[in-house]
């Protein structure tokens, strides 16, 4: 007997949804090993100077590469968002991610959060929760260039 496909069965309507928030859980998890991997980066190569020695020091870190192919990821996963959100909704939620690194610190790093933090988190969350829900279903309006008159 073969388990039928989570996604094949949801509606139609559904499906856009689910992706869209995948795609905004990813794009926090990978945001966060993005930053902590710049973190750990930045202790293996000590202070950066810009000389030619810094600059190789951190050339030569895996951290940065996985930090490097992190914002590449970031990027992909931003396009996919855009896609199916409205910019002006999009842009702002992305502050979600300043919440989950601070949080993802002081869980991997043991960085303190203090009360101001706490309070700042709960601004952001509280200012994305003001944003309307996007709803994929319905169809974002064509945007076309104006033509330019060669008159």
């Amino acid at each position: 007997m073969s388990m039928p496909i989570a996604n094949a069965t949801a509606p139609v309507a559904q499906r856009p949804r689910r992706m869209l928030a995948t795609a905004w859980l990813a794009m926090v998890a990978i945001e966060i090993l993005t930053q902590l991997a710049l973190k750990f980066a930045g202790r293996q190569t000590g202070r950066f100077d810009f000389s030619a020695h810094a600059f190789a020091l951190a050339i030569a870190s895996g951290w940065l590469w996985v930090a490097l192919a992190g914002y590449c990821a970031i990027f992909l996963v931003w396009m996919l968002i855009l896609g199916q959100s409205e910019l002006s909704r999009a842009f702002p939620t992305t502050a979600i991610v300043f919440v989950a690194v601070m949080f993802a610190s002081w869980l991997v790093l043991h960085e303190p959060i203090g009360a101001v933090q706490l309070f700042g988190a709960a601004v952001i969350v509280a200012g994305i929760l003001q944003l309307r829900r996007d709803d994929p279903a319905e169809p974002m309006p064509a945007v076309v260039p104006p033509s330019i008159s060669t008159e």
